[in-house]
């Protein structure tokens, strides 16, 4: 449920009140608002910043950041982190002297996902797919593109998709405890091959709108069939069986901006979890692949890396 304009109001000033916002970039992301139950403050926000999307993205600034790292403050759900964007654009649209914000150091990151999310009239880009094709080309971030914009949309469909990219079998084969999926060890392929099996049982997907918009994203996959969601399965299957490697690569990628990963995520645990208790195996699992992010070279064509030192030119 998004924010009432009253709560919305009440989220604002507490950010511009924060002292974590002065000379800092503040980044707005998603996040449960509503997980510290007390009274909105500045110190609540600081234990909220530690709650998954806020921290996920917090550990994924690359470690050559050592100075004016930025700080993030989670807003709710997608539309919310919108309209908190704008509505502290709007109340710095004059000098003021009581807030710790700077507008002009001022981001948003949210997730792509299927529906679309509008911008205000205000911004160049009319809504969340129309920002999608100004960052992303065939898959590949535009760095160019990034400099020029102060809201960030991931290329892949949600932050979970990050979790369950193809460059990080390596890690799950060294993690301990071993990572498992549906119960059995993690193997990456075989949780593509079950989402493309899966594809026609997306909710999202079934919507003809929907199916519409997923569709143009990956035009580029010649391989794959537009004419059915059911084609769409059925062709991805046979062109990934067939493919070489790189091209796997491009179908995999493919799935990952369509399709909902979350579920696929919340199969992964712990091989025993009397170990650890699957909450916290989780967390330590996300700082892991958070620290792979933050450990790419500035040249990196990972999507998280790109936006981080696109960013690091306001530091």
């Amino acid at each position: 449920m998004s924010l009432s304009n009253t709560e919305l109001q009440e989220h604002c000033n507490t950010i511009i009140n924060s002292r974590r916002a002065q000379n800092k970039i503040v980044i707005l992301c998603e996040g449960n608002i509503h997980a510290d139950e007390g009274k909105a403050s500045p110190s609540s926000y600081r234990q909220l910043e530690k709650l998954p999307d806020a921290n996920f993205y917090k550990a994924c600034i690359p470690v050559w950041w050592k100075q004016k790292r930025p700080e993030f403050f989670i807003c709710g759900d997608r539309q919310d982190v919108i309209n908190t964007y704008f509505e502290l654009q709007k109340m710095h649209s004059q000098p003021r002297n009581d807030s710790y914000l700077n507008k002009d150091k001022l981001f948003a990151i949210i997730d792509l996902d299927l529906p679309l999310c509008k911008f205000d009239d205000s911004y160049p880009i009319t809504d969340s797919e129309a920002l999608f094709y100004r960052l992303y080309q065939q898959g590949q971030i535009n760095q160019q593109a990034i400099l020029e914009k102060s809201i960030f949309i991931t290329g892949l469909i949600y932050k979970e998709a990050y979790f369950l990219i193809p460059d990080l079998q390596p890690l799950f084969d060294d993690y301990s405890p071993v990572v498992h999926f549906n119960n059995v060890p993690i193997n990456l392929k075989a949780v593509y091959r079950e989402m493309a099996h899966k594809l026609i049982n997306d909710g999202n997907l079934m919507q003809p709108d929907q199916f519409k918009r997923a569709c143009e994203r990956i035009q580029h996959c010649q391989q794959l069939n537009f004419n059915s969601l059911n084609d769409l399965q059925q062709s991805w299957l046979t062109a990934f069986d067939t493919a070489d490697k790189s091209t796997q690569q491009i179908l995999i990628y493919a799935t990952l901006t369509i399709h909902q990963v979350k579920d696929y995520w919340k199969a992964v645990t712990p091989h025993e979890e009397g170990i650890i208790p699957a909450e916290r195996f989780k967390e330590q699992l996300i700082l892991k692949i958070a620290d792979f992010y933050a450990r790419q070279a500035h040249n990196s064509t990972h999507h998280i890396p790109g936006f981080f030192n696109a960013l690091s030119k306001w530091a």
